[in-house]
């Protein structure tokens, strides 16, 4: 399998499922146009419920990133840049209010890049 989900992650096991496969838009395991493992063969190999992967799946489908074809299975729509601009506006979506607060209570954009690049390091 080109990803694996933590069951101890705080993010949900389709959020991983997700993630996992976004990322591999991101590294290139997945190219617009390949067809994704169908469900029962994804839920197999990561040992979870069928019903997490249809989740994914759907919420995968629903922003654009793949689409079901009769027949066929799931198909990738969406190539390496377009991921990397979802990647980024959710990012920013996430953010946005913290940094909003922080702005408003005095602290300066050096600070909070600062912040950002200290954990930009640890991993």
């Amino acid at each position: 399998m080109w990803f694996k989900i933590d069951i101890r992650s705080p993010l949900s096991l389709n959020e991983q499922i997700k993630m996992g496969i976004k990322e591999s838009i991101l590294k290139g395991v997945l190219k617009e146009g390949d067809i994704l493992p169908s469900i029962r063969e994804l839920a197999s190999s990561l040992k979870v419920n069928p019903n997490t992967v249809v989740r994914a799946y759907k919420a995968l489908e629903s922003e654009g990133i793949i689409i079901a074809k009769q027949g066929i299975g799931y198909l990738v729509l969406k190539g390496k840049s377009e991921i990397r601009e979802l990647i980024l506006k959710d990012f920013a979506r996430k953010i946005s209010g913290e940094a909003i607060r922080l702005k408003k209570i005095g602290f300066n954009v050096d600070e909070v890049m600062e912040v950002i690049k200290e954990i930009w390091k640890k991993k």
